[in-house]
């Protein structure tokens, strides 16, 4: 029963899911692909629901990251319980190497 100014804008590839509760990897649940990134904005300050996590793991996540409050997540650690403070998420990945990706909710 809002006036819409709290829609939450998922940018392609990546995927705006459960009646826009929700936020997948592009694919997802099937592998993301290589050299593509999104960002999603307008999500509201409550910590993040972390349904699945399963991201390429390098050195200070260099490869495949998902960045939430300028912090990048990767491996099986994702943003669970984080507030996204400035309402963003950034995902990016690199040339090599794909896993299943995640997905992410903010409600329910």
């Amino acid at each position: 029963g809002g006036s819409g100014s709290g829609e939450v804008v998922v940018q392609p590839p990546c995927l705006l899911t459960d009646g826009g509760t929700c936020a997948t990897s592009p694919n997802f649940p099937n592998n993301y692909p290589n050299g593509e990134g999104c960002t999603i904005t307008g999500l509201p300050p409550i910590g993040l629901d972390v349904i699945v996590f399963d991201v390429e793991n390098c050195f200070n996540c260099g490869c495949d990251r998902l960045i939430v409050n300028g912090v990048p997540y990767c491996g099986r650690w994702g943003p669970a319980g984080v507030v996204p403070s400035d309402g963003t998420m950034t995902w990016a990945s690199d040339r090599s190497v794909t896993r299943r990706g995640w997905k992410v909710c903010w409600a329910g």
